[in-house]
């Protein structure tokens, strides 16, 4: 892989990741009051592992690298994979349903 290749996929997971905090976004001031709410945790887990399960099978990624892209430990990248099913096929499928905002 190039460099220039590994740097706009780099930055598309960026991209995507940020995505993963839009509620906060949209809502600052309700955040504060959110934080420990176990529905944004689910939500937050399960895009995670939706991203962690592509990066596996779809890029051939370890979870040692998985863990490093996405700023967890292998063991949880490890984790999400074997407790999660994939039901997207690509990455660009989550960043349309987090900008649609669905369950947000």
């Amino acid at each position: 892989m190039t460099i220039k290749k590994h740097n706009q996929r780099k930055a598309k997971l960026t991209t995507y990741l940020a995505q993963l905090d839009e509620f906060n976004w949209h809502h600052p001031t309700q955040v504060s009051e959110m934080a420990d709410s176990q529905h944004e945790r689910d939500n937050r887990t399960y895009y995670l592992a939706q991203i962690s399960l592509i990066l596996f099978n779809n890029y051939q990624q370890s979870y040692m690298k998985i863990g490093q892209m996405l700023n967890m430990s292998s063991r949880t990248a490890r984790r999400l994979t074997i407790d999660y099913e994939q039901e997207f096929g690509s990455l660009k499928g989550i960043m349309e349903e987090l900008q649609n905002g669905k369950d947000w």
